[in-house]
């Protein structure tokens, strides 16, 4: 990603007081659509990259911390990395002696 582009999405990002954005100003800010959000879903930890707006309504709209996700989808991680990084991240480590 060229550092023009990377800086004027720090900019969008700085701009806004609250680190929460709907789904649809995520997809807008990454340029991506549902799908490949959908694809990369396991990589998101509920509470970290996004949470429901009203927690007690499970049909409320999800919020996204926009500055995690794309921290975690844009860094050049190597494949096994990256599934260390979300077996980590969701607790599947094991340890077997």
């Amino acid at each position: 990603m060229s550092a023009r582009k990377q800086s004027k999405k720090k900019q969008w990002v700085t701009s806004h007081p609250e680190p929460w954005f709907s789904t649809n100003e995520l997809l807008e800010y990454l340029c991506i659509s549902h799908e490949e959000l959908n694809q990369q879903l396991q990589l998101f930890s509920e509470g970290i990259h996004f949470k429901l707006e009203n927690p007690n309504d499970p049909s409320s709209q999800t919020l996204w911390r926009i500055d995690l996700v794309d921290e975690l989808l844009c860094l050049p991680v190597p494949p096994l990395e990256k599934e260390a990084m979300f077996n980590a991240i969701n607790n599947h480590i094991t340890c077997n002696e």
